[in-house]
């Protein structure tokens, strides 16, 4: 009875929330610093485009500062960055976003994302037209892109400390939102 009990609640709040990874237009809450994520937020602006050529190790290895989910746009984070690395893992977040984890291959990563272009804010960010075209990219290779070796170009993106062990960046650097991807 218990299960039964619990079942029906998660389920009831994952409805509630509007996620899911066949919900097109599902969107990241506001605890997930969701405006810089997507590039909405005031500081957007002032992202330098010229793409900063790293490694999954050396982006782990930044010094970025501790933050929590109210802290806007840091220095790292007005950077785009191009790293080429394997893909370890291709996934799809209940908030409709992709998630390509490059590896170096030595116990190294770092998370990648593709945010959901059907999310309302998605549609606020002058990178809206790479979403589009970052996501067609994924679908078209979603099923033969793991092993292999990509090319992905981001903004570069703090994620809040989730305080379990994920597989992600040292120092939980992202490239979100992802600009382009290529073999």
């Amino acid at each position: 009875m218990r299960t039964v009990l619990l079942f029906f609640a998660i389920s009831s709040i994952l409805l509630a929330c509007n996620k899911g990874k066949d919900n097109t237009k599902s969107c990241n809450g506001s605890s997930t610093r969701r405006d810089v994520k997507i590039c909405i937020d005031e500081a957007a602006n002032q992202i330098d485009l010229t793409p900063i050529t790293i490694d999954v190790e050396s982006i782990g290895a930044l010094e970025v500062p501790e933050i929590d989910k109210n802290d806007p746009r840091q220095e790292a984070e007005k950077k785009v960055y191009t790293i080429t690395a394997t893909v370890h893992k291709l996934s799809k977040h209940r908030d409709g976003d992709w998630k390509v984890k490059l590896t170096n291959g030595n116990d190294k990563f770092v998370n990648c994302e593709n945010p959901n272009p059907g999310c309302s804010y998605a549609k606020e960010s002058n990178f809206y037209d790479a979403f589009l075209n970052v996501r067609e990219w994924i679908e078209a290779n979603k099923n033969d892109v793991v092993g292999k070796t990509v090319t992905i170009t981001g903004v570069g993106f703090i994620d809040i400390d989730h305080k379990y062990p994920r597989n992600a960046a040292d120092n939980e650097m992202e490239l979100h939102p992802i600009l382009s991807i290529h073999y």
